[in-house]
């Protein structure tokens, strides 16, 4: 395909505009791109990864995306598109990836789709809209030139259910994120002055979504078979979600309301995992866990389920331990073992830093750009 001299225009599209996993890896990525080879614009709706977009000054387009078929979303792309005709499009996510390949078909545009989400484990609650996904995933991939899975959880999923080609789909590992900025002793005591956590506490914390997905209940059903051997422990929850009434009436139900602190979502999560004895992540499934990589940067060892692309990053007893899903006792069998073994503790956290160049934001930025160049040899 001919394409017009200079850089490489490129429309991002998102559908999610919160600062979790794939907006945040979208802002990571754009952050640091050539912006002499790769002009950036983004499509995505209100919230405070627009904040962000614009504070950094990147264009971006605010279009509200309510639904996977919002036709209205398609529309206000469509227009968008044809009025700044771009080289690329790249979508990340389910929603993005069909409003935004829905709204270019017939143009001539390159396109490339980021998976943030399926892997093996994961399943949506009904299993009649689980199989149409992937019907309509199947489908989409057609007009779509290069896919890029966020680990090899997700490339192999994505080639073991015929959604895409093996030729097609590349494996970019998620980088650890600009937002992560040092922190300051004075901002660790105000957060912890601020929920109350005094020296004695022991802090087991986890960050994101309160969804199926993550199985933050199975946490907290761990955490309730520690307190009898643990009394000062404390498990901090940071993060929003559709199941945040359901979990706080299960902290109700096991007694720890005077144990358990939500904190809603955080811009900056550094200052929580710097309180943080253990950083654990207790997903059914986990196309990558960029937590992890923040809670290692934070110097905190990691305690994560086996599934998706998670075992990729930890190497059990090197610079983690990991455990079944849904387990609540064995989890609180190796979270007290943990917390007995200060050694262990100290080794996993070393490792854990020791690991992070593998999953650098510059690595992942240089693959992408590898990605849209090849689009044009």
């Amino acid at each position: 395909m001919m394409r017009k001299p200079g850089k490489i225009s490129i429309f991002e599209i998102i559908a999610d505009s919160s600062l979790t996993g794939a907006p945040r890896h979208l802002l990571t990525l754009i952050s640091g791109i050539n912006s002499h080879r790769f002009g950036i614009t983004v499509i995505a709706p209100p919230g405070p990864l627009v904040e962000q977009l614009k504070k950094r000054k990147i264009p971006v387009f605010q279009v509200p995306m309510r639904g996977r078929a919002d036709m209205v979303a398609v529309s206000a792309v469509t227009k968008l598109l044809k009025k700044y005709d771009p080289d690329v499009i790249h979508t990340h996510g389910q929603r993005a990836g069909l409003i935004g390949r829905m709204s270019s078909k017939g143009m001539p545009f390159k396109r490339v789709h980021t998976e943030h989400t399926y892997t093996h484990e994961f399943r949506l609650a009904n299993p009649i809209l689980h199989w149409t996904h992937l019907r309509i995933m199947r489908m989409l991939d057609s007009g779509t030139d290069k896919v890029i899975a966020v680990s090899n959880a997700v490339r192999k999923f994505l080639i073991d259910s015929h959604i895409t080609k093996p030729g097609k789909v590349v494996t970019i590992y998620n980088g650890i994120t600009p937002l992560s900025r040092k922190v300051s002793q004075e901002d660790v005591q105000k957060f912890k002055d601020k929920y109350k956590i005094v020296p004695d506490d022991v802090i087991i914390g986890t960050v994101g979504s309160f969804n199926q997905a993550k199985d933050t209940a199975t946490l907290i059903r761990a955490v309730a078979r520690m307190v009898k051997k643990w009394p000062k422990i404390k498990l901090v929850l940071v993060g929003k979600g559709p199941l945040k009434f359901k979990l706080e009436t299960l902290v109700k139900k096991s007694g720890l309301e005077e144990r358990v602190v939500f904190t809603g979502a955080l811009d900056n999560v550094l200052p929580a995992l710097k309180t943080f004895r253990i950083f654990v992540l207790p997903s059914l499934s986990e196309a990558f866990g960029i937590t992890i990589l923040e809670a290692m940067k934070a110097e905190v060892p990691v305690v994560a389920t086996k599934v998706g692309g998670i075992p990729e990053i930890i190497t059990q007893n090197h610079n983690g331990l990991l455990v079944e899903p849904k387990d609540s006792k064995q989890l609180a069998g190796v979270l007290m073992k943990l917390l007995n073994d200060r050694k262990l503790q100290t080794k996993l956290a070393h490792n854990g830093a020791a690991t992070l160049p593998k999953f650098s934001a510059d690595r992942m930025i240089d693959r992408t750009e590898e990605v849209y160049s090849g689009l044009f040899q």
